[in-house]
This record gives C-alpha cells, sequence and structure tokens, in this order.
C-alpha cells in the first residue's frame, strides 16, 4: 500500500464531486483518514460526508498551504480559466509537504502540447517539475457519462446529434464514476514508489461513435439523425478560440482514437461500466 491516507480534493464541481462521494466513501470504510475539499472563497459547495471545507483564496499562498497541512495528496478536479491556478497550488503543496500532486487531467494525453487547453495542461506538468513535487497523471479519454449533453451537440433525447470527423475512429471513455474509483485505488493501494512521477491511461470502453449510434438505436428503438462535420471547421473555431471546449472535444473525437496501452490491469476488480451503459435511454 502507498501509505498515503490523507487527501486534498480542489474542487467539488461537475467532476470533482464525484471524487469527493468516493474518497468519504473510503474514509468511511477506514482506508483513508481525512478528506479535505478546496473550494474557492465565495462560492458555495454542497458536500455531504464527513469532510472537512476550507474556503481558500488562490492567490495567497498562506491561505492554500493551512489549508493543505497535513495532507499526503492533493487531487484537483477544476477546469478551463481555472486551471493555470494549480500553479500556484503546487507552490503552497511543495511547501505544505504535500507527497503527490495529481493535477487536472482527465481527458487526452497533454504531455508535450504547447496551445490552447491541452497546452495549459503541459505547463502545468512543467511546473510541477520545477516546484519539485512528485507527481500522477490521469488521462481517462472523454467522460462516458457527461459527453451526452446539448452544449457539444450529443443531446441523443433530441434525436439530433452531431459529431467530428466520420464516426469512424474508436475512442477511450470513462465515467466519472469509474474515473473515481480507479484514482481510489491506485493512490490508496500502489506502492508510492509506483505513483511518483508517471502517468496512469485508463479506458472504461473503446467505441467509435457509429458503434454507439448503432447500439443505441437497437437498444432504444429510437432513430438518431446523425451529422458528421469536417475537422477543418472545428478548427477554425480553435484559431479564433484556443479554449473552445466543444470543438477541441470534437476534434479529438475525429482525430485521437483509442489509448495504444492502458493500466486497467492495475485494479484487478475494477469492471468500469460501458459508454452505452452511461447513454440516456430516453
Amino acid at each position: 500500500m502507498s501509505g498515503y491516507k490523507n487527501f486534498a480534493i480542489v474542487g467539488a464541481g461537475t467532476f470533482g464531486s464525484f471524487v469527493v462521494r468516493q474518497f468519504l466513501k473510503d474514509k468511511a470504510s477506514g482506508t483513508v483518514n481525512q478528506v479535505v475539499v478546496l473550494t474557492r472563497q465565495g462560492s458555495k459547495t454542497n458536500v455531504e460526508g464527513d469532510a472537512k471545507v476550507v474556503s481558500v483564496d488562490y492567490s495567497n499562498k498562506e491561505s492554500i498551504k493551512s489549508a493543505l497541512t497535513g495532507v499526503d495528496v492533493v487531487i484537483c478536479t477544476i477546469s478551463g480559466e481555472a486551471l493555470n491556478l494549480q500553479r500556484g497550488i503546487a507552490e503552497a503543496a511543495k511547501e505544505a509537504g504535500v507527497k503527490l500532486f495529481v493535477p487536472s487531467e482527465f481527458g487526452n494525453v497533454s504531455e508535450g502540447e504547447t496551445e490552447g487547453l491541452f497546452g495549459t495542461k503541459a505547463n502545468v506538468q512543467n511546473q510541477l517539475k520545477a516546484v519539485g513535487i512528485s507527481y500522477a497523471l490521469f488521462y481517462t479519454g472523454p467522460f462516458a457519462d457527461s459527453i451526452w449533453a446539448p452544449f457539444v451537440d450529443l443531446d441523443v433525447t433530441t434525436g439530433k446529434v452531431s459529431v467530428g470527423g466520420d464516426g469512424n475512429k474508436q475512442i477511450s471513455f470513462t465515467s466519472r464514476t469509474d474515473i473515481a474509483r480507479y484514482l481510489s485505488y491506485v493512490l490508496t493501494q500502489l506502492p508510492a514508489d509506483q505513483l511518483k512521477n508517471r502517468s496512469f491511461a485508463i479506458a472504461g470502453d473503446n467505441k467509435s461513435f457509429k458503434e454507439i449510434f448503432k447500439a443505441y438505436e437497437a437498444k432504444t428503438g429510437k432513430k438518431l439523425e446523425v451529422t458528421y462535420i469536417p475537422v477543418s471547421e472545428f478548427d477554425a473555431r480553435i484559431a479564433a478560440n484556443p479554449n473552445d471546449f466543444p470543438a477541441l472535444l470534437h476534434k479529438f473525437f475525429a482525430t485521437a482514437g483509442p489509448f495504444s496501452k492502458t493500466d486497467n490491469h492495475l485494479y484487478p476488480n475494477w469492471n468500469p461500466s460501458s459508454v452505452l451503459d452511461n447513454v440516456p435511454a430516453v
């Protein structure tokens, strides 16, 4: 076992809430001693369970250090423009004696990227190395349970969806519940030296959108009207706004492909859900 017993989770939003919930289960079972949830000053966080919720001024290193005192592992779940906050959090974590830092990856591989969202994530990795704090990166592919939404034109309940590319490219997907379970297992069960300064790629399922849509139609009896959009359209959107997340996501759908190798085996009883399990049925 890693010996890590005290965890801080930065953010408890659309993804972080799943991580908080899992680690609180671990605390109830005795696997984890302490769960600290860091939130931005002035924000409202609805955390149910035995967690220590701390409101932090992310511009003040001493505020962050105080919140991280006694913490073994920091798990960041923030997104978007807030990703850059991790640079200051990492410095404070190092000074507070944190042993391992898990930055907010949880998507496609960002190592070596230089622009846009993935470039920001890569810059955070560089900061972790510069600060000298041990880190673990977790790549999961798109969230299997939350991509079916209007803002990415994948709301199947309307009967009309759009996808970047031709829909034939297989993609690695993982649900938020399964990601949280995997994090919990490896961070508490693997030896510490197997966690430091390495990346983990996990995949709950590998499917193309054409396979998903066909299975969805067979399961529900509902016919989908699918529009396939050329990558060039998303390239233009990304050129205008490097942080256009839906455009980045659809370009990923069209070009990335599945992970060539995964670390699923490190959690022998993981048994993640399939993509179809997570697609709304109505």
